[in-house]
């Protein structure tokens, strides 16, 4: 948890009480290829995180320059290039709304999970199951996303101003299928009224705390 809060800060340099969103969005194909989305959104905060931006500290974690935050960015892009299956790379970083945005297309969902997993290693998380975070049968027609890994005990040894940091932030997950979709598992989430999209959106304290699961099983019609 340490590791992503440096993160966090490394590549987007928010403060105390600044908020920020998490969106994911997975677009599938019925062969298991497709494309994917992860925007960090912290343009709520934007006033905020000029001023800290100015500062060399905050926290007690070094207050990054944009220099700083293009050099990881670019490391991080190093990293999933070389992932076997993964293709069409491409980070925009926004400093004017502060909006990171990555994209990138995949052959199959196990290519996904290893580049997750590639910077999890490069990261040095050592956090179990955080590899595996897709799971897609094309026989079954399902496809799940999966949370096999709790930050709660992490979350707990964090300072309390770090704890702040997530205290207002959210995350939304979207999940985009040609096919169209017949049942969920997690009641939270929402069918989209063309049959062909699920969509939740969570508090993302609820989801670190264990209160609240992202995990969901989705059938598509067969």
């Amino acid at each position: 948890m340490r590791r992503i809060v440096t993160l966090l800060l490394i590549c987007t340099a928010f403060t105390l009480q600044s908020c920020f969103d998490i969106v994911e969005d997975v677009a599938l194909k019925p062969d298991g290829s497709g494309n994917f989305k992860l925007v960090l959104n912290m343009s709520r905060s934007k006033t905020r995180i000029n001023s800290i931006m100015k500062m060399k500290k905050v926290n007690g974690h070094d207050v990054p320059t944009k220099a700083d935050i293009k050099n990881k960015v670019e490391d991080i892009e190093k990293i999933i290039k070389k992932t076997t299956g993964i293709s069409n790379v491409k980070t925009v970083l926004d400093f004017e709304n502060f909006i990171a945005t990555f994209t990138c297309s995949f052959n199959n969902v196990t290519s996904l999970n290893s580049a997750v997993k590639n910077i999890g290693d490069k990261e040095k998380n050592t956090q179990p199951g955080v590899e595996k975070n897709y799971e897609y049968d094309a026989a079954a027609k399902t496809f799940s996303r999966l949370s096999r890994f709790s930050l709660k005990d992490e979350y707990q040894k964090l300072s309390a101003a770090d704890r702040e940091i997530f205290a207002t932030a959210t995350y939304t997950g979207i999940f985009r299928f040609q096919q169209d979709v017949s049942s969920v598992s997690n009641k939270e989430s929402k069918i989209a009224g063309n049959k062909k999209a699920v969509m939740m959106k969570q508090n993302a304290l609820d989801i670190i705390t264990n209160k609240k699961s992202i995990e969901n099983k989705i059938t598509l019609v067969k």
